[in-house]
């Protein structure tokens, strides 16, 4: 009668063995993972997050540019009509927490303007 008893304390040590070698296998392949998210998740999901806010930025400078041509027809100069749209985007850009330089915002405006420019030589 001691044989059986015997059985069951070896086979409930291998029970255990198995189970932290198991443990073991889990904490490694966790592990495994928060160092590919750290590496390729977070710097993808960062890009992601900046070319979505430089898609708004465009967007609204192509709005304001059209907005002020639109309304701002006679009597306006390209200076004026550029230093509105500029005093707009700064606003809206702090608002939507969007960065740009100075240099930035010249950019946009001129390729918002050779946008409608070139629309409206096309149409």
């Amino acid at each position: 009668m001691e044989r059986p008893r015997m059985g069951r304390k070896m086979k409930r040590k291998d029970e255990k063995n198995m189970d932290e070698l198991l443990f073991t296998i889990i904490k490694l392949l966790v592990i495994v993972v928060i160092i590919v998210v750290m590496r390729y998740g977070i710097p993808l999901l960062k890009s992601l997050i900046e070319n979505t806010k430089l898609n708004e930025a465009v967007k609204w400078a192509k709005w304001a540019v059209d907005s002020a041509e639109q309304t701002i027809k006679k009597g306006g100069s390209g200076a004026e009509k550029k230093a509105i749209v500029t005093q707009f985007l700064k606003e809206i850009l702090i608002e939507k927490n969007i960065a740009l330089s100075d240099a930035q915002l010249d950019a946009l405006i001129e390729a918002a303007v050779f946008a409608i420019n070139s629309n409206k030589e096309g149409a």
